[in-house]
C-alpha cells in the first residue's frame, strides 16, 4: 500500500505545531502497509458550451488504498450513466462521456464523487450548456443616408452566445475598414463616424462575427453608406454616444480586466483622454486602446474603486463623462485546509479561511454529505470557519469539504484526516560520537518515531535527567541541547522513547575539545597611500585537533599567495599588503580554524591621502565680465577637503601656464570671479586637504572676454635726471592682465610747478622712459602718465612731483665740531646754512672723513716724520644719510692724533668739504701682554718671561703678576708683584713643591691695569717624551710615505724629530723635520723609489739629551733610478755663494724699509705695510718705544678695507647699506672704518652707544 501523494518525509510531531498538526511518516521508519483516502487528480471545468457536433466529455479521477469507486450527480440528483444510452464512463477513472445526440437534453448541472473504505472526494461543479450553430437571421437592410459632417452609427447585433464572438468590419473584398480617431469599433461591435466625409460613401460595409467554439465565422447583411456631399458643414462640439447612460457603473472582479468606453462625435474629430477622480491612474496596469477611447484596467484590486472620468474635446469644446467602478471579488482562498496523518488521541485541526465580496457563505461537508446532515459527535465541532476533530481515534478517517459561494462563484476543497496506530522507533543511529569544544552549545539528537507521537527523555552520564540541568533543553523532536559545555560534561547519554505501546533507547558519545581562540587580534590601521601595512594574528589551538590552520579573508574574499603578485604576503601569522591603494581599503579578517570549530577577529584597513580630482566642472557666464564655477568634489580618500583652489589659464599673454586665482572652503563647491577684458580664460580646480593637493580637474571650456578700456593706470611714476640738462620720466608698466586689450600704450604728460600751471607737454610712447632735454638743473615738473588702447583711455591719472637732473653741491657743513667721549669715541657737530638752492639737488646725506695722523707720544718727543713721496694717506669715511646734524665716531684708537673734514652729498656727487678740525683722542689702559712664557725650574721655583703689550694705549708704567695656587678659593686676595716697565722676566720661588698655580700679567698704565693675560704654571715634572699608543704606515709612494701615530693618553704637546735612513747604501741618520705629537701625522719626503728605510722618532729626554723612541722600517713604491752626474749646481762652494747673495739682499730690503719707516706724510696703509718692531730700532726712552705696536694687524686689515674716494662714497648711496632709510635726526654707531655697526638709539630706544661705536647727532 503507497503513501498518500504530497506526504513528505518529515515528521511534524502535534507538539511542534500545536492542536490541529498533522504527522508525516518518515522514510526511515521502514515498510508498512498503510491505507490512503481518496485524493481527486482531474476535475471537470466549472462551465462546459457544447455544439450540436461536440460529445460531452466531464473528467474524472482520484487516487486511493482501496480503490477508489466513482459515482455522478445531476442537478444534486444521482446521475447512473447505464441508465442512459450514449453516456458512459471511461475506462480506468470516472471520466463521464455523453454523446453529442444526447447534449441538448443533458444539459445542467453536474458533480463527480470518489470514494473507498476511508472516504469520499468530491469534485466541483459543472455545468453542461447545448447551443446550436449561430445564424444570422434574415433581415431588410436600408441604406443609411446621411449629409456630409454628420455623425453616424452601422450596428452589427450578431446572436447572442455564451461565449461572445470577435466582432471584424469588412468589405467586400476581404479589406478590413480603416479605422482611426474618426472612425472606430466599440466594445459592443458598432461602427461609429464621429463625423463622415463624402468619400466614406461605400455599398458593402458587412459585420464578421467569428465564434471560437463552432469554429464558425458568420457575417451580417452588407449596409450601404451613403453621405451626401453639403455646402453647410459645420462645426460642433463633441458629444459622447457611448455610454448612452448618464452615469454608467460598473462591476469589476478582483483579478480580473476591467474595460471603460468613450466613443465621442464631433466636428473636427474629438480627441480623449482619461483620468481617475479619487486619485492617479494605477501605474503599470492600465493601457488605452482604440485611439484612447478605451481604457483597460488589468490585474483589479480593490483599491482601483472610484470614479473615472473620460474627456472628448475639441476646438469647440468639451463633452465628459464618469464611470463609477466599484471592485467585488469571487471567493478566494486565504487558508485552504490541509490533508494530514495523525495518530490516537490528537487533535485535526482543518483551516478553511475565504474571502470574496460580497462576503462568501462558508460550508463543510463529510465524504460529501452536508456536516449537518452527519450524525453528531461531540469531539467534532466548526470553529471560526476550521473543523475541529479532537481525541483520534482509528476509525475517525475521513475525507472533508469546504465549500464557499457568493454571486460570482463558489470555491471547493477535499482535505482528509487519517488517522493510524505506530509503534516507537528512533530513527537516530545509536552510539553516535559527538565532539565539541568547550564554551559552546552542543545537540544530542534522538528522531523517535510512533503514533500517538512518543515522549522522550534524557540521561546523563550519571543516569540522572538531563533536565535537571539548568542548562540543558530538549526539543519536541527529541534533540538534547547543552550550552555552553565544560570540559567535565563529557560521557555517554542515554535517550529513552516510549508512548502507550511500546519504547526505545539509544546512546550517545559527548567528547569536550579546547576551544579555538585569537590571542592576539589584528589593529585596525590609517595609512597614507603607498604604504606597505602587517596585520598580525596570533591563534591558539586545541592540540589534538587536526588539521587546522590561519586564513585571512578581504571583504568577504580569502586571500592567497599568488605567483603573480605581491600585493598580498601571508607569513606565518602575519599578513603584509604591500603599496596600499584606495581600493585596498575595507574590512580584514583573520580566521582559526580546525574541523570542529573556528574563531575570527577582523580589522579595518583605511588609506588616507590626497583627494581625486574634482569632475563636471561648469562654467556659467552672468554677465560680460563675471563667471560662476560650480563642481562636483572627488573621492576625499577619507581625510575631509580643506579648500578648493581655482586656477586660471590666459590663452592670450600666458597660454599653458595656470595660476592661482582663487581659494574657496572645502564645503563650498562653487566661486565667483571676475574678469578681466580681453582674455581668453580656462579654469581648473584642485581639492586640498591634509596630504596635500589632489590632481587638478580637467580644464573647463574655454570663456572670451572683449576688450576694453584700461581700468588702472601705470604705478611707480618718477621723474629724475641722468644729466644736469634733462629729466627721465619712467614708470612700472602695466603687466598683460591689464592692458584690457592686445597691446597697450602710455600717454605721457609734464610741464613745469608753478602756481599758475601752464601748458602740458605729452607724448605717446609704448613703454618707459620718456626723456626731456633742455630743462633748467634741479627744476620741479609736474607728471601725469596714463595707460590708452585700441578701446580707449585708462582713468584720469594722479599728478607726481619729478626734477630735472642734479649737479654737484656748492653748500658746505659749517660750524663742525668735535666733543671728546671717550678714549675711542667722539661726537662730530656740524650745521648747514646756505641757500637751499646751492645744494642743487635732493640731500642725500653727509660724509665724514678723518685720518689717523699718530699717536700723542710721538708729537711730544719728536716732530711728526715728513710723509714718504706719492698719493696722500686715504682718509676713513662714514655716510650719515638724511638730514642729520651730527654723528659719534666709535672704534678710535685711545692717545691718537686725528683730523676731520665734513661735506654734503646729493645724488650728482659730493660738494666741498668743510674746514679741517683736528683732535686728540686721551689715554687708556693697555691691552694684555703679548706673550707669558711659564717654564718649571724646579719643584719650588717658575721662571716667567713676557713680552709688552701689543697696544699699550698710552704711558707704559709697568706690570703687575698676581698668582695664587690652583686650589685656592677665588676669594682668598692672590700674591701680587709689581714690575717696572723695562722689565720683562722673572723668577717665583719658594712656592708649593709639585703645586699648580693660576698667574695673571697685567700691563699698567697712568689710567690703571690693562686685561690679564692668564697661564697655568706647574711644578710637577712632565714627561719629556711622548708615549704613543700606535704607530702606523699609511699611504706610501714612490719618493713619501705617511706616518699615523695615536697617544696612549691624553699628554702635553711635546716636539720629536723624525730622522730616517737608506738600508741599501752607506749613510748616518738624516733629519726629516720635527713634528708636535699632537698632530698625528707626519709626511716623510725626499725618499728614493723603490728603496728601504729604517726610520725613527727622536725626542728630547729629562736631562736634555736627544734619544729615540720609535723605530720602524718602510718601503717606497717604484724602482730606484740610478744616481744622475753631478754638475756644479750640486757643488757645495755654488750653494753657499748662492745662499750668501740672497742673504744679502734681504739685508738691504730690511734696511730700506726701516729707512722709510722713519717720518714724512705717508698713507695709512704704507704705513701699516711697513711698520717695524720697535725693539729693532735703538731708542733711549723706552717707554715710547712701546707705541711701534699700536697700527695692530686688525688696524692694518681695517686700512685696507677702509674708506673709498669721495666719489666712491657717493656712488654706494644706493646700496644695501645706506642708511638713507633711518632718517637724519637720529644717532647711528659708526666703527673708525666707516662701516655701519649700529642703529639709531633715537628709533629704536638702545641704551647708550659703546666706546666702539659712532652715532649722527642733531
Amino acid at each position: 500500500m503507497a503513501l498518500p501523494r504530497g506526504f513528505g518525509l518529515l515528521l511534524l510531531l502535534p507538539a511542534l505545531g500545536g492542536p490541529g498538526a498533522a504527522i508525516t511518516i518518515p522514510s526511515e521508519y521502514g515498510p508498512h502497509e498503510f491505507l490512503q483516502p481518496p485524493e481527486l487528480t482531474e476535475q471537470p471545468p466549472e462551465q462546459l458550451v457544447v455544439f450540436p457536433s461536440d460529445d460531452v466529455v466531464l473528467k474524472c479521477a482520484a487516487t486511493g488504498n482501496p480503490p477508489v469507486q466513482y459515482r455522478w450527480t445531476r442537478e444534486d440528483e444521482p446521475f447512473v450513466p447505464e441508465e442512459h444510452p450514449g453516456v458512459s464512463l471511461a475506462p480506468g477513472s470516472g471520466t463521464l462521456l455523453i454523446n453529442a445526440s444526447l447534449a441538448g437534453r443533458l444539459q445542467g448541472r453536474y458533480r463527480c464523487a470518489a470514494s473507498n473504505a476511508l472516504g469520499t472526494a468530491l469534485s466541483t461543479e459543472s455545468r453542461v450548456i447545448a447551443e446550436n450553430t449561430p445564424q444570422w437571421p434574415k433581415e431588410k437592410v436600408l441604406p443609411v443616408e446621411v449629409e456630409e459632417g454628420d455623425p453616424v452609427v452601422l450596428p452589427c447585433d450578431p446572436p447572442k452566445s455564451a461565449v461572445s464572438p470577435k466582432i471584424y468590419w469588412l468589405n467586400s473584398r476581404i479589406v478590413h475598414i480603416a479605422q482611426d480617431a474618426r472612425v472606430s469599433m466599440g466594445q459592443d461591435g458598432f461602427l461609429y463616424f464621429a463625423n463622415t466625409l463624402v468619400g466614406d460613401s461605400h455599398p458593402d460595409y458587412i459585420c464578421h462575427a467569428h465564434y471560437l467554439g463552432p469554429r464558425t465565422i458568420i457575417q451580417k447583411e452588407p449596409l450601404d453608406l451613403r453621405v451626401a456631399p453639403s455646402n453647410m458643414v459645420q462645426s460642433r462640439r463633441p458629444r459622447l454616444v457611448v455610454p448612452r447612460d448618464s452615469q454608467p457603473s460598473h462591476v469589476a472582479l478582483r483579478g480580473g480586466t476591467l474595460v471603460l468606453e468613450c466613443i465621442a462625435e464631433g466636428l473636427p474629430t474629438p480627441s480623449v483622454r482619461w483620468q481617475r477622480l479619487n486619485g492617479p491612474l494605477p501605474r503599470g496596469r492600465v493601457s488605452l486602446e482604440n485611439f484612447n477611447k478605451t481604457l483597460r484596467l488589468r490585474d483589479v484590486e480593490e483599491a482601483d474603486d472610484g470614479e473615472y472620468e473620460c474627456v472628448a474635446e475639441n476646438s469647440q469644446g468639451q463633452a465628459r463623462r464618469s464611470h463609477l467602478v466599484t471592485v467585488e471579488a469571487a471567493p478566494y482562498w486565504v487558508r485552504r485546509p490541509q490533508s494530514g496523518v495523525f495518530g490516537p488521541g490528537e487533535v485535526a485541526r482543518l483551516e478553511c479561511a475565504v474571502q470574496g465580496k460580497p462576503r462568501p457563505r462558508l460550508a463543510w461537508r463529510i465524504n460529501g454529505v452536508p456536516i449537518d446532515e452527519v450524525p453528531g459527535s461531540a469531539r467534532r465541532v466548526v470553529q471560526e470557519g476550521a473543523l475541529v476533530l479532537s481525541q483520534l481515534e482509528p476509525n475517525d478517517t475521513l475525507v472533508a469539504q469546504c465549500e464557499a459561494q457568493n454571486s460570482h462563484g463558489r470555491l471547493l476543497a477535499n482535505a482528509f484526516v487519517y488517522v493510524v496506530e505506530l509503534p516507537v522507533k528512533i530513527l537516530t543511529q545509536d552510539e553516535t560520537q559527538y565532539m565539541v569544544v568547550e564554551n559552546r552549545t552542543v545537540f544530542l539528537h534522538c528522531r523517535a518515531f510512533g503514533a500517538p507521537a512518543p515522549t522522550v527523555e534524557w540521561l546523563t552520564p550519571g543516569l540522572e535527567p538531563a533536565l535537571q540541568d539548568d542548562r540543558a533543553f530538549v526539543f519536541t523532536n527529541g534533540t538534547l541541547r547543552l550550552r555552553p559545555v565544560a570540559r567535565g560534561d563529557g560521557g555517554t547519554f542515554t535517550c529513552r522513547a516510549h508512548n502507550a505501546h511500546s519504547n526505545a533507547s539509544i546512546s550517545a558519545h559527548l567528547d569536550i575539545r579546547v576551544a579555538t581562540r585569537i590571542e592576539v587580534p589584528p589593529q585596525s590601521v590609517t595609512a597614507k597611500k603607498g604604504q606597505t601595512v602587517t596585520f598580525r594574528c596570533v591563534a591558539a589551538f586545541d592540540p589534538e585537533l587536526s588539521p587546522r590552520g590561519l586564513e585571512w579573508h578581504r571583504d568577504g574574499q580569502r586571500l592567497q599567495d599568488t605567483a603573480d603578485s605581491d600585493k598580498y604576503v601571508l607569513s606565518g601569522d602575519t599578513l603584509t599588503v604591500t603599496a596600499v591603494d584606495y581600493t585596498d581599503q575595507g574590512t580584514f579578517r583573520c580566521r582559526a580554524w580546525t574541523w570542529l570549530d573556528a574563531a575570527e577577529a577582523e580589522a579595518q584597513l583605511r588609506v588616507v591621502g590626497r583627494p581625486g580630482p574634482v569632475w563636471d566642472l561648469q562654467v556659467l557666464e552672468i554677465n560680460e565680465r563675471q563667471v560662476r564655477l560650480s563642481w562636483t568634489p572627488g573621492d576625499d580618500n577619507n581625510s575631509p577637503v580643506e579648500k578648493f583652489v581655482v586656477e586660471e589659464e590666459e590663452g592670450f599673454f600666458s597660454a599653458g601656464r595656470f595660476v592661482e586665482r582663487v581659494t574657496v572652503p572645502g564645503g563650498q563647491p562653487w566661486a565667483l570671479l571676475t574678469l578681466s577684458p580681453y582674455g581668453q580664460y580656462r579654469f581648473r580646480v584642485l581639492a586640498t586637504n591634509a596630504y596635500g593637493r589632489g590632481e587638478p580637474s580637467a580644464p573647463s571650456a574655454p570663456i572670451d572676454i572683449p576688450a576694453a578700456a584700461p581700468e588702472r593706470n601705470p604705478g611707480g611714476v618718477k621723474g629724475e635726471g641722468n644729466e644736469t640738462s634733462n629729466m627721465v620720466i619712467t614708470w612700472q608698466p602695466l603687466a598683460p592682465g591689464d592692458w584690457n586689450a592686445a597691446e597697450v600704450r602710455y600717454r605721457v604728460q609734464w610741464r613745469p610747478l608753478e602756481p599758475e600751471g601752464g601748458r602740458w607737454h605729452e607724448k605717446t610712447v609704448p613703454a618707459p622712459p620718456v626723456v626731456v632735454g633742455g630743462t633748467p638743473t634741479f627744476s620741479p615738473y609736474e607728471i601725469r602718465v596714463q595707460a590708452v588702447n585700441d578701446a580707449g583711455k585708462g582713468p584720469e591719472p594722479p599728478v607726481t612731483i619729478g626734477y630735472s637732473g642734479e649737479d654737484l653741491p656748492l653748500l658746505y657743513p659749517e660750524n663742525v665740531g668735535v666733543e671728546i667721549l671717550n678714549s675711542t669715541s667722539v661726537r662730530v657737530r656740524w650745521s648747514l646754512t646756505g641757500p637751499p638752492r646751492d645744494l642743487r639737488g635732493h640731500l642725500r646725506g653727509f660724509r665724514v672723513l678723518y685720518w689717523h695722523e699718530g699717536w700723542v707720544g710721538e708729537r711730544a718727543r719728536r716732530q711728526a716724520p715728513p710723509a714718504p713721496p706719492g698719493a696722500p694717506p686715504s682718509p676713513r669715511v662714514v655716510t650719515v644719510p638724511g638730514e642729520a646734524h651730527g654723528v659719534v665716531l666709535g672704534g678710535l684708537r685711545p692717545w691718537s692724533r686725528y683730523r676731520l673734514r665734513v661735506l654734503v652729498f646729493n645724488g650728482r656727487g659730493d660738494g666741498p668739504p668743510s674746514d679741517e678740525i683736528r683732535f686728540d683722542t686721551p689715554e687708556d689702559v693697555p691691552g694684555p701682554p703679548e706673550e707669558l712664557h711659564v717654564e718649571r725650574v724646579d719643584e719650588t721655583t717658575l721662571a716667567l718671561e713676557w713680552k709688552r703689550p701689543r697696544h699699550p694705549n698710552g704711558v707704559l708704567m709697568g706690570f703687575l703678576l698676581q698668582y695664587r695656587p690652583e686650589n685656592h678659593s677665588e676669594a682668598e686676595p692672590p700674591n701680587e708683584i709689581t714690575f717696572p716697565a723695562g722689565t720683562l722676566n722673572t723668577t717665583l720661588g719658594r712656592l708649593q713643591p709639585r703645586a699648580r698655580y693660576r698667574l695673571a700679567l697685567h700691563a699698567l698704565s697712568r689710567v690703571g691695569p690693562g686685561a690679564p693675560l692668564l697661564r697655568l704654571g706647574s711644578l710637577r715634572p712632565e714627561p719629556v717624551l711622548p708615549v704613543l699608543g700606535s704607530v702606523v704606515v699609511g699611504e706610501v709612494g714612490e719618493d713619501f710615505t705617511v706616518l699615523h701615530w695615536t697617544l696612549a693618553h691624553p699628554q702635553a704637546n711635546v716636539e720629536f724629530k723624525v730622522q730616517y735612513m737608506s738600508k741599501t747604501t752607506e749613510g748616518s741618520w738624516q733629519d726629516s723635520g720635527s713634528v708636535n705629537s699632537s698632530l698625528g701625522l707626519f709626511r716623510l719626503r725626499d725618499l728614493s723609489p723603490g728603496t728601504s728605510y729604517r726610520v725613527q722618532f727622536v725626542g728630547r729626554n729629562h736631562s736634555g739629551h736627544h734619544v729615540p723612541f720609535w723605530e720602524s722600517e718602510v718601503q717606497t713604491n717604484g724602482t730606484l733610478l740610478p744616481r744622475p752626474a753631478r754638475g756644479f749646481a750640486t757643488e757645495g762652494w755654488f750653494i753657499g755663494f748662492v745662499s750668501a747673495a740672497v742673504l744679502l739682499l734681504l739685508l738691504l730690503l730690511i734696511l730700506c724699509f726701516i729707512k722709510r719707516s722713519k717720518g714724512g706724510k705717508y698713507s695709512v696703509k704704507d704705513k701699516e705695510d711697513t711698520q717695524a718692531d720697535s725693539e729693532a730700532r735703538p731708542m733711549k726712552d723706552e717707554t715710547f718705544g712701546e707705541y711701534r705696536s699700536l697700527e695692530s694687524d686688525g688696524e692694518e686689515k681695517a686700512s685696507r678695507s677702509s674708506g673709498r674716494s669721495l666719489g666712491a662714497a657717493g656712488a654706494a648711496l644706493g646700496s644695501d647699506d645706506s642708511l638713507a632709510g633711518y632718517g637724519g635726526s637720529a644717532d647711528v654707531q659708526f666703527n673708525e672704518d666707516g662701516s655701519f655697526i649700529g642703529q639709531y638709539s633715537g628709533t629704536r630706544g638702545s641704551g647708550p652707544a659703546s666706546p666702539g661705536a659712532a652715532a649722527p647727532l642733531d
